[in-house]
């Protein structure tokens, strides 16, 4: 009878544990909200830009993002379109977070839409670290990128010689992207890049990267020096993802192992639009709410942390 009971036990221990293993495969390593473009301002809408709409697309974005209790939310830029009160209205809906979900921002050119004397306190408003910085969750490098580091709406708080800005943005003239709403990512900046990509293959931890502005495909809302940026993280064997914002329809292309994806803007559509990212051991998955499209992406699993 014992012998019996005690087989009985270890069939039951055998086969919770099968399942608790099944079950770690199905569940997601990590959980990211998405949100791009949302560019409140009080302010009636014109055209396809619906100022005043993004407060309340972004309250249904966090609700959303609470119920499924993602592990953090990032912002892609341009949270608001102009005037510094914009933030005040942002920081409330903001502040309905979870606790225990992490939040993070970077910044987009129409951020720096305001009263230039109150460029100094965007960081802090927005609980930034810095203009650019890397997080790490469960051996996945996040590498938060500053698009708007060299550019002329930006230079009245980063005082780059006027001549480094002009150059940047004479050598792409004639191309798509000769916008001066652009930026390019300065030299400190991509030697910090760098470091970081090092850093990654050295832990072997698997890199996505958050950006303002594109790097592919070719488009109007790239990086006046994308090329540069682009060399240095295809020839990191590290690097799965590259997620912007700023091109508002969205956009995909994968390149030399890394999915470049644009989020499409919340401000474009009279529904809404924001993803939650969904990591995976050996995929990706974002999950589209409103206008922005469901995508399955597979991963080279030797990027993936842990593997041999």
């Amino acid at each position: 009878m014992f012998k019996k009971e005690m087989k009985k036990l270890i069939s039951i221990l055998l086969l919770l544990g099968f399942s608790l293993v099944l079950y770690s495969q199905t569940e997601p390593i990590l959980k990211i909200g998405l949100i791009a473009d949302p560019q409140y301002q009080d302010t009636p809408s014109v055209g396809d830009r619906f100022y005043r709409e993004s407060l309340w697309k972004l309250e249904e974005a966090i609700d959303t993002m609470n119920y499924y209790q993602v592990n953090l939310i990032q912002n892609l830029g341009d949270i608001i379109n102009a005037e510094w009160r914009s933030f005040d209205s942002i920081i409330r809906v903001y502040n309905n977070i979870d606790p225990g979900i992490e939040n993070y921002h970077l910044l987009g050119n129409h951020d720096f839409s305001v009263d230039p004397s109150r460029l100094g306190d965007i960081l802090e408003t927005l609980s930034m670290p810095d203009f650019y910085y890397s997080y790490v969750r469960n051996g996945w490098r996040f590498i938060v990128l500053d698009a708007t580091d060299v550019s002329y709406y930006s230079n009245p708080l980063h005082n780059y010689d006027n001549d480094i800005i002009d150059t940047y943005y004479k050598r792409i003239e004639g191309k798509q992207n000769h916008n001066d709403w652009n930026g390019a990512i300065g030299k400190e900046q991509q030697a910090w890049l760098n470091s970081e990509l090092k850093k990654a293959e050295l832990l072997d931890q698997t890199v996505i990267l958050f950006s303002h502005m594109t790097l592919r495909p070719e488009h109007a809302t790239n990086l006046w020096n994308s090329e540069e940026i682009i060399d240095l993280i295809e020839n990191s064997p590290n690097v799965v993802a590259f997620i912007s914002g700023h091109r508002h329809e969205g956009a995909y292309d994968y390149k030399n192992g890394i999915h470049y994806i644009g989020i499409s803007g919340m401000l474009n559509t009279k529904i809404n639009t924001y993803g939650i990212l969904e990591i995976y051991h050996n995929k990706l998955i974002l999950k589209g709410y409103g206008n922005l499209q469901e995508m399955s992406l597979d991963i080279d699993v030797e990027k993936s942390p842990g593997s041999p």
